[in-house]
C-alpha cells in the first residue's frame, strides 16, 4: 500500500480496476484531500460497505464505485486518468484487455500500476505485461509503467 500511495503522489484522477472491499480506493482517497477515485468491479463484496462507513462521508464523496467490468473503459466526460491501478482479474488475457480498454484514457505522464506482478499464484499478470511489451519497473509486487509525456499514448501491441 505504501508503494501504491507513493506512486499516486500528486495524481488527482485515479482509476482502480478491481474494487474488492474498497480499502485501496479508500486509502487513495484518504491520502489526498482533492484526489478522486473511480473504482470498477462487477462483483460487490458485502464487506465493502463497512469499510466505506469507516472512511466517512467526505472521503466517500470522492470515490465513485462502478459495478462494471474493468474492460468497460471510461465513460464519456471522465477526466484523463493520471494513475490506473489494475488489480482485478489476474489472468493473462484479462490483464491485456483491461490495459487496452484504458490506454487511450491515460493523461500524459500517467502511471499504470499492475498489482501482484511476480506473485507465484498469479503468473497471468506478468504474462500480460510481457504480451503488452511494456517497459517499466517492479516495485514491491507492483509493475509500474509510465505513459509518454505527449498527449497521445503509444499503442501497445
Amino acid at each position: 500500500l505504501a508503494e501504491l500511495l507513493a506512486l499516486a503522489h500528486d495524481r488527482r484522477a485515479v482509476v482502480e480496476l478491481g474494487t474488492g472491499t474498497a480499502w485501496s480506493a479508500i486509502a487513495l482517497a484518504l491520502d489526498d484531500p482533492v484526489r478522486r477515485v473511480i473504482s470498477y468491479d462487477p462483483c460487490v463484496r458485502p464487506e465493502r460497505e463497512a469499510y466505506l462507513d469507516l472512511a466517512g462521508r467526505g472521503v466517500c464523496e470522492r470515490i465513485e464505485l462502478r459495478e462494471e467490468p474493468d474492460s468497460a473503459g471510461p465513460r464519456a466526460g471522465d477526466p484523463p486518468v493520471e494513475m490506473l491501478f489494475i488489480d482485478s482479474q489476474h489472468e493473462r488475457e484479462p490483464v491485456v484487455s483491461a490495459f487496452r480498454a484504458w490506454r487511450d484514457a491515460l493523461a500524459p505522464n500517467a502511471v499504470v500500476v499492475f498489482h501482484d506482478y511476480g506473485h507465484p499464484d498469479y503468473p497471468g499478470v506478468a504474462q500480460g505485461v510481457a504480451d503488452l511489451e511494456l517497459r517499466g519497473t517492479e516495485r514491491g509486487g507492483l509493475f509500474v509503467w509510465g505513459a509518454p509525456a505527449r498527449a497521445t499514448v503509444e499503442t501497445a501491441r
